[in-house]
């Protein structure tokens, strides 16, 4: 019997930035400083929602189709 796969809905810096194309780690910065985007924290780590990278994701592909 298989084990049921659960949905990762958390990310970390690296993997949100795979995520969104493969964007760099410094791009992720500065879209996090100008508020593009947002993360949370657990300790000293950050994560980001697979929510919030879809919804940018989406806003993204809306502005290119205008």
């Amino acid at each position: 019997m298989q084990k049921k796969e659960m949905e990762k809905r958390g990310f970390t810096l690296e993997e949100a930035c795979e995520y969104v194309g493969g964007i760099s780690r410094p791009m992720m910065h500065k879209l996090l400083a100008q508020g593009e985007i947002s993360s949370f924290h657990i300790g000293t780590r950050r994560y980001f929602t697979r929510e919030i990278l879809d919804t940018w994701i989406d806003q993204r592909v809306e502005s290119a189709q205008e």
